[in-house]
Formats: structure tokens, sequence, C-alpha cells
């Protein structure tokens, strides 16, 4: 119950904020797998520069001590619909190393598919993780993508995300994290027109089941969105 009045209060705050465009609301995946484990999520992004809102739902389960699956479905508020849908995403992650290792590796692939005409998407993420200390962590992920469907862009294309954190009291955790898409493989863009946001985060246990993390990015060229609020709501079972 508290799970659900949460994610209401949540929705409803950033529902009415805006009209929107579809943001950011991927995360940096970890490669670990708890065999078992279970999870749905609802995540928000507000962009204040153009006014936009993205919401998503996803459900997550662990198949094995290796392999987990997830399903997303994505939804965007325009200036011509109080919902629109975005896309729904398939996704298999695979653990590669052993469990507790320092250096933890992976890859995900992701299946998404629009509507109306618009392009969808084959995604192959190579995911990494580093303990640090022992509350020191850092996360790496590189991602390939190339478009599918009516009206896809030919090529591969590039990004890369990486995030920074330390563990404190009482599971709380505190760090940055940066998103960084390059465009076409073949033919990158000039810095200045590609996509580089990074700013600070914090993710809190709310109870023994259920995270929030809050995040705040800021742009750093200018084909990057300016500013970008998130919100992150997770219940594990």
């Amino acid at each position: 119950m508290r799970f659900l009045l949460l994610f209401l209060l949540s929705l409803e705050i950033l529902w009415f904020v805006s009209p929107a465009s579809a943001q950011l609301t991927s995360g940096i995946s970890r490669p670990e797998i708890t065999e078992g484990a279970r999870s749905v999520g609802y995540r928000a992004a507000y962009d204040p520069d153009q006014n936009g809102l993205a919401q998503r739902i996803h459900m997550e389960h662990a198949l094995t001590g290796s392999i987990a699956v997830r399903g997303v479905i994505q939804a965007r508020k325009t200036d011509s619909r109080a919902t629109d849908f975005d896309y729904v995403q398939g996704e298999l992650r695979w653990q590669a190393t052993p469990d507790a290792a320092r250096w933890a590796s992976g890859v995900r692939l992701d299946v998404r598919l629009r509507d109306r005409d618009r392009p969808g998407q084959i995604a192959l993420h190579w995911l990494n993780q580093i303990q640090l200390t022992d509350e020191m962590r850092a996360r790496f992920s590189a991602i390939a993508s190339m478009q599918t469907g009516s009206g896809r862009e030919s090529g591969t294309f590039l990004q890369t995300r990486g995030e920074l954190s330390r563990r404190l009291e009482g599971g709380v955790d505190i760090g940055a994290e940066v998103y960084n898409i390059y465009g076409r493989a073949s033919d990158l863009l000039p810095v200045s027109q590609q996509s580089h946001l990074a700013g600070p985060f914090v993710s809190l246990p709310l109870t023994t089941s259920l995270t929030l993390r809050t995040s705040a990015l800021v742009g750093l060229t200018s084909g990057s969105a300016d500013a970008t609020f998130r919100v992150f709501l997770t219940h594990g079972f």
C-alpha cells in the first residue's frame, strides 16, 4: 500500500508540471543477477527546457543466477494527448563473471518497438561494475544500437554511461552519473552536437523492499538538454 501511495504521488506531481516529449528514463544497469529476484519499477523524467515528461513502468525477473528478463512500457504526455504511447521494450541480461567478483561484467540485449511509423531499436549493452572499496563502487556501460522498422536511420549508434557511488549508513547511496551519446559510429557528431549529461544522484531505502532514487542531470554541450530531473521507484520481491 505504501508503494502504491508513493507511486500515485510521484505520478501526480510530475504529471501536472508539463505536456511533454520523451525524456531519459534509462539508468546504468548492473551486471550482477540474484537468482529468483523479482522487481517492479516506476520512473519519470522531466525536462523543463522542453517542458517534457516521460514515464515508464517495468517488471524484472531473474530466471537463473546469470540470466534475467525485463519488460518495459513507456508513455509520454504531448501537446495533443494526455497520454501518448512511446514504446514497449523487452530486455535480456546475462551475467558473465562469477558472483562477488570485484570486477563484474555482463551484456544486455534490448528490443524496442514503437507505433505510427516511428522506428524501433535493437541495442547491445556491455555492462561493468567495479567494487573499488567496501563503500565505493563504479559502473560503466557501452551501448551499440541500430534502428528498425519504418523511418529508420541506417548505421550503428554509440553511447556510453558511467556512475560513481558511495554507500553511507542506512543503505543510502550518493554519487554522480554521466550519459553520453556520440551519434553514428561511421560518422561521429562534432563534440558540440553530441549529448553529454552529468549530475548527482541519491538513492535511499524507504522500506526493506522499496527504494527511491532521485537525480538531476545537466547538459554539458549545446547538443544536450539543459537539464533533466528524474525519479525512480523500485519495489523488490
